[in-house]
């Protein structure tokens, strides 16, 4: 045991030159390429860093414009909807208004049928009267009025009975 504890420089000097060659093979043959590898991968590191900071960019700016183009779009579509709705309340208000003018037409076709049916029963009822008219005058007289006194003498009557309605009114 006494031998583990002393120092053999033999071997001391064999191992520091065993280091020596070691680092100096080392450096010939492997250093150059694993400081290149390492340099290499560094560059690698950077180019990901740059063309990370690139594509962020770039998709920053990507993300700004799909903004502004959906900003522009729902504009766009705002208006479009203002026009639509403006389209509809014009239709709406021109649907209404030839409403009203058919309806006024009807009206006044219903008005003017109506003085029609009024003016034939008028006429109807005009030459009852002139034939009951003649029938009695002829009773009472005895003798034939002419159609044409007849007329004359009811139309005569009739101014009289709508001049007096008017003068009650």
């Amino acid at each position: 045991m006494d031998k583990l504890l002393n120092p053999d420089f033999g071997v001391m000097a064999l191992t520091v030159v065993n280091f020596l060659l070691l680092v100096w093979l080392l450096h010939k043959f492997a250093w150059k390429s694993l400081i290149g590898a390492l340099e290499k991968r560094e560059q690698q590191i950077e180019n990901d860093k740059a063309a990370a900071a690139k594509a962020r960019q770039e998709a920053q700016q990507i993300k700004a414009e799909l903004d502004a183009q959906l900003q522009h779009i729902t504009a766009e579509a705002a208006k479009k909807m203002q026009e639509a709705v403006a389209l509809g309340n014009a239709q709406k208000e021109q649907l209404l208004e030839q409403t009203q003018q058919q309806a006024q037409r009807l009206l006044e076709q219903a008005k003017a049928q109506i003085e029609a049916e009024k003016n034939k029963a008028l006429a109807d009822v005009r030459d009852q009267v002139v034939s009951t008219a003649l029938l009695a005058a002829a009773k009472i007289t005895g003798q034939q009025m002419n159609q044409a006194s007849a007329e004359k003498t009811v139309d005569e009557v009739l101014r009289e009975v709508k001049n007096a309605g008017s003068a009650r009114a």
